[in-house]
């Protein structure tokens, strides 16, 4: 598979406008065939963060702006994201909901209860996304988390809201 980048220009991730990632994913999400080749296959790239000050882009406030208003108009996002940890997926939507923090090294993700349940709600969307585009939910979910007790977690969520049979 071929890696995608939507490349983010800075005036957009500044003014928090996501209508560049909104567009490619509507046009994308309107053949659900089109949107299965494209499953894992984005990695976003913010253009012009070399003058951040902050150490990892993903910590700044403006892009971390744009992260949080993406995932809420496309809470599905992970499915389209690439699940290889150094395309960043995991840091855009740790980033989105405010639990990155930077150290003099690295980012590191502050895991608490209401974070799990939000990473697990992202995982949730994305398995519902793939099911409704007729694509395998259980290794869309995989490539984000190993843990075996979060797939009976989501089978039971997506089966609560119909989108499984049970």
């Amino acid at each position: 598979m071929s890696l995608r980048q939507i490349e983010i220009p800075a005036d957009d991730w500044q003014s928090q406008d996501t209508a560049v990632v909104h567009k490619t994913l509507a046009d994308v999400s309107a053949n659900p065939a089109v949107a299965r080749a494209w499953r894992g296959s984005i990695a976003l790239k913010f253009a012009d963060t070399d003058m951040l000050e902050e150490h990892h882009p993903y910590l700044n406030p403006a892009i971390t702006g744009f992260l949080h208003r993406a995932y809420t108009e496309l809470p599905y996002l992970l499915y389209f994201l690439n699940p290889e940890r150094e395309n960043g997926a995991l840091d855009t939507f740790f980033a989105s909901i405010g639990a990155l923090c930077q150290t003099n090294e690295a980012a590191w993700v502050i895991w608490s209860d209401d974070i799990g349940s939000a990473y697990y709600a992202a995982l949730t969307a994305a398995a519902e996304f793939a099911v409704k585009c007729g694509d395998d939910w259980v290794a869309v979910v995989r490539g984000y988390e190993q843990r075996q007790s979060i797939f009976e977690e989501i089978r039971e969520v997506l089966v609560a809201r119909g989108v499984l049979l049970a």
